[in-house]
């Protein structure tokens, strides 16, 4: 079938297409590999966000900690997995963004404004 002329339409027919073909044997192929590939991306993503936490929480006093990394790895990379067509992405804190974040937080204090919405806002228009 031609692809639909709507927002998403690839999207929606690629899954109607690979849905009950290849899918469903490689959710349910359990074997050692899998469950070590598994466990080594879990961890490949969760250090870097719970280490690039501790040092936003220093940086930002608080205000962003390994909660926060952890809560915005997961649900970026969930997105990014549902939407933009590769499964496989490793996300999360990197330095550029760290120190955009800590300069965010100054900037913040001597503004005297709160530190979350000034931070919203920025992300949103950035």
């Amino acid at each position: 079938s031609s692809p639909r002329k709507s927002l998403c339409g690839n999207i929606i027919n690629d899954i109607k297409q690979t849905i009950g073909t290849h899918w469903v044997k490689e959710m349910t192929n359990f074997n050692q590999k899998t469950i070590a590939v598994s466990f080594f991306l879990f961890f490949a993503a969760v250090a870097p966000a719970i280490t690039f936490g501790a040092i936003y929480a220093k940086v930002t006093h608080n205000y962003i900690g390994a909660i926060e990394m952890l809560a915005a790895t997961a649900w970026c990379g969930i997105f990014y997995a549902l939407v933009g067509g590769m499964p496989i992405m490793i996300n999360g804190g990197t330095g550029p963004v760290l120190a955009f974040s800590g300069v965010l937080y100054k900037l913040s204090q001597s503004m005297d404004v709160p530190f979350l919405t000034f931070n919203a806002w920025v992300g949103l228009w950035v």
